[in-house]
């Protein structure tokens, strides 16, 4: 039954987005965007503002994290693991991940899936219980085609109805696909909706958080909340 329900409530939502996609967009931008390192860090982890090496990328989505307000200093809030130990995550998933660049929302197979849950579970990022708003975040920036960034505040709100999910890897993953497999990729999928977002993408300096059709999805999610 709850699987039934979630499934209502994100075809509900995909519609809601279709349906209202360039006002969302035009609020996202004329309400002020986030600025300054956030999307400094983000667009330079992506490659969009000169190459980037593997290495540099890692440091830089690291940082990108930061400036998101992953990591808080003092006792309380969010708190990210050493770089040295998400350095080596995501190193020891490199096979895993140059198979998965490869990968598109309109052609995901099963074993694709796998591989996606086996470098999904394999990352470690926030030193918390809590997985997918920190993984999906660096995901974001390794695999920008496949994942996009999930938080609390917007996407979970707006696609669950709640901010927070239990503290099991087994059971994120589970939220993760399923929110990719029934919002985001029918989305990202849609032919009049990815003509929509190609003129988006092609004005990165009116639009620069387009930064691709999944992050663009993102800001339309933020932008329904912020209304």
């Amino acid at each position: 039954m709850r699987k039934k329900q979630l499934e209502t409530n994100l075809s509900a939502k995909v519609a809601d987005i279709k349906s209202r996609a360039t006002r969302l967009h035009e609020r996202y931008y004329r309400n002020g965007t986030f600025s300054g390192p956030s999307l400094h860090f983000h667009r330079r982890a992506l490659g969009l503002e000169g190459e980037v090496t593997p290495t540099e990328q890692i440091e830089l989505i690291y940082a990108a994290l930061v400036s998101w307000g992953m990591h808080r200093m003092g006792r309380g809030g969010s708190k990210m693991l050493p770089f040295a130990e998400f350095r080596a995550s995501a190193a020891s998933l490199q096979a895993a991940l140059t198979q998965a660049r490869k990968f598109s929302p309109a052609t995901m197979t099963s074993s694709e899936w796998l591989t996606v849950e086996s470098i999904f579970k394999g990352l470690r990022v926030m030193d918390s219980g809590t997985t997918i708003v920190g993984n999906s975040k660096v995901l974001a920036h390794l695999l920008p085609r496949i994942v996009p960034p999930i938080d609390r505040r917007y996407s979970l709100n707006y696609l669950l109805g709640r901010d927070r999910v239990r503290n099991d890897l087994d059971e994120e993953w589970r939220i993760m696909r399923r929110v990719l497999e029934e919002f985001f990729y029918p989305l990202a999928t849609d032919p009049e909706f990815g003509r929509q977002t190609q003129a988006w993408l092609g004005e990165p300096l009116m639009y620069p958080w387009d930064t691709g059709i999944l992050k663009i999805i993102d800001n339309l999610v933020i932008a329904a909340m912020k209304s």
